[in-house]
C-alpha cells in the first residue's frame, strides 16, 4: 500500500492519524473549492449545481443541497435516494457517513464523524480519530441538531430541532428532541 493509501486506510479504521497528511490536506482543498463554486451558484443552472455535486459527492445519487453546504472530503459521504439537505448544513467526514433513502436534513446541521485527543499537545499535532455515522431509512434530522461520532440513528426515527445525537442516545420511541 503506498502511503497515500495508508493514510486514507488509517483514518476510516477509526485509529489515531494526523490531519495534516499532504494527501488529505489535498483532499480537503479540492473539497472547499468545490463547496465554495457550489455555495456561489445561483439555485439555477441546475446542470451546473449537479456536475459540481457529482464531483463532491460521488456516492449520493439523487440530492437536493441547500445553501452553503460544507464537507471536509465528500467522498466519504454515502446516501441512497431522495436525500434533502437544508442550509448551511456540515457533514465532517474523516469517516463515513452512511444516509439512507428518503432522509431529509434541515438547516443548520452538523454530522460530525470526528474526535480530537483529550491532551493539548496532541491536538496541536493535529491528531484525530472518527467513528461512522449512520443514519436510517426515512429519518428527518431537525433543525440545528447536532449527530456526534459513531450514533447510529434507526429507520423512520425524527430527531428534533437542537438535539445532539451521541453514539449513546437511546431511540425509544423513535423521536428525539431536546
Amino acid at each position: 500500500m503506498t502511503q497515500a493509501q495508508d493514510i486514507w486506510q488509517q483514518m476510516l479504521s477509526g485509529q489515531w492519524y494526523q490531519t495534516q497528511h499532504p494527501t488529505l490536506v489535498v483532499a480537503r482543498e479540492r473539497a472547499k473549492a468545490l463547496c465554495w463554486r457550489l455555495n456561489n451558484l445561483p439555485q439555477t443552472p441546475a446542470s451546473e449545481r449537479h456536475s459540481i455535486l457529482t464531483q463532491l459527492l460521488p456516492n449520493v445519487s439523487s440530492v437536493t443541497v441547500g445553501a452553503y453546504f460544507g464537507c471536509d472530503y465528500g467522498v466519504n459521504i454515502y446516501a441512497g435516494s431522495d436525500l434533502l439537505v437544508g442550509r448551511k448544513v456540515v457533514m465532517l467526514d474523516p469517516g463515513i457517513i452512511r444516509l439512507g433513502h428518503s432522509v431529509t436534513i434541515a438547516d443548520n446541521v452538523v454530522l460530525a464523524t470526528l474526535t480530537h485527543p483529550l491532551e493539548s499537545d496532541r491536538r496541536k499535532a493535529g491528531w484525530q480519530q472518527t467513528a461512522a455515522i449512520t443514519v436510517g431509512n426515512n429519518v428527518t434530522l431537525g433543525e440545528g441538531c447536532s449527530v456526534l461520532p459513531g450514533a447510529n440513528i434507526p429507520d423512520d426515527t425524527d430527531i428534533g430541532a437542537g438535539a445532539v445525537v451521541t453514539a449513546s442516545t437511546s431511540f425509544s420511541g423513535r423521536t428525539v428532541g431536546i
